[in-house]
């Protein structure tokens, strides 16, 4: 019997789908299967999969219409009590599948766990750690429109996963933070706090594509799609209001070498703050290397090297 599946909807990930692979199939005691689901690939990704001899891992075709319909096409097939989902380019912590089943097995008043995550590099080093202190409920955090994580560090039972009707592709990128509200109004949410997803910045990464402008728009709209769910019943999208984003000549995106550099500067200032002045320089090196032309950067970098340790309020 399966017990959990976990479902990676794939697109040319060629340079990463076997290392993501490796991470789930690291778990050798919960019964699992491992659903990739192909969406029109023109890279060498479906033969890395099939280079992969274990019996857990299936391919299908997707509907190639973007990640959200995938991860539907996957879930539609998914035969596990359990539901799980990761990227093609990022990585499972160790132990997180078994943490996380043993968890909803003792709980079964709870129909959601999750935790936090880390962002890597192409070469898988840690730039930054987004992941709370304490352990809890957080079933009205998420009926308040908060997020504090991503939505593959979480398992879901299947019966919710069904109830929630899936992703919902008109919301573009904030599907997923969409699906993550709307699982605080189903079920009960608890949080653990682990890192249980490693997710990975690069610019063939899907999300590269989106404008900013039209990420500030969606992210916007689910946030006002769960207000009206909860103040009538159902929202603009469940009664075929589909949204459009306004017209906006505004085409810039956000590179992954500009986010990676943000998090290295905040990471930098925390580790300054806690009293760690060497490794703090060392980040904000690491910070000014990955895009010297940056003068931020650089200020920041000078800041760090004359400020006395603790003092995060003059950066």
């Amino acid at each position: 019997m399966t017990l959990v599946t976990v479902i990676i909807p794939m697109y040319n990930a060629e340079p990463y789908i076997t290392g993501t692979l490796a991470s789930i199939l690291d778990e050798q005691d919960i019964p699992l299967e491992v659903i990739v689901v192909n969406d029109g690939s023109t890279d060498r990704s479906v033969e890395k999969v099939k280079a992969i001899a274990d019996p857990r891992v299936k391919i299908i075709s997707g509907p190639r219409q973007g990640f959200a319909e995938s991860a539907n096409t996957g879930w539609a097939a998914a035969k596990g009590k359990i539901i799980m989902r990761s990227d093609a380019d990022d990585l499972f912590s160790k132990g997180r599948i078994k943490r996380q089943v043993e968890w909803l097995t003792q709980h079964p008043e709870f129909g959601a766990v999750c935790g936090g995550f880390a962002t890597i590099d192409a070469k898988d080093r840690i730039i930054s750690k987004f992941c709370e202190s304490k352990e809890e409920e957080i079933t009205e955090e998420l009926k308040q429109g908060v997020t504090r994580n991503h939505f593959c560090t979480y398992a879901i039972r299947a019966e919710v996963l069904k109830a929630s009707g899936g992703c919902r592709s008109c919301l573009a990128n904030a599907a997923d933070i969409d699906l993550q509200l709307r699982m605080g109004e189903l079920c009960r949410v608890w949080y653990l706090p682990e890192i249980e997803y490693f997710y990975r910045l690069h610019d063939s990464s899907i999300t590269r594509k989106q404008r900013i402008a039209e990420r500030v728009f969606f992210d916007s709209l689910v946030i006002e799609l769960q207000r009206q769910r909860l103040s009538r019943g159902f929202d603009d999208v469940q009664v075929g209001h589909i949204p459009t984003p306004p017209p906006n000549t505004d085409h810039a995106v956000m590179t992954a070498s500009e986010q990676k550099q943000g998090m290295l500067v905040g990471r930098s200032w925390q580790e300054h703050q806690s009293g760690q002045k060497l490794q703090a320089l060392r980040t904000g090196i690491w910070a000014v290397a990955v895009r010297p032309q940056s003068f931020s950067a650089w200020r920041s970098l000078l800041a760090l090297a004359v400020k006395p340790t603790g003092n995060i309020k003059s950066r």
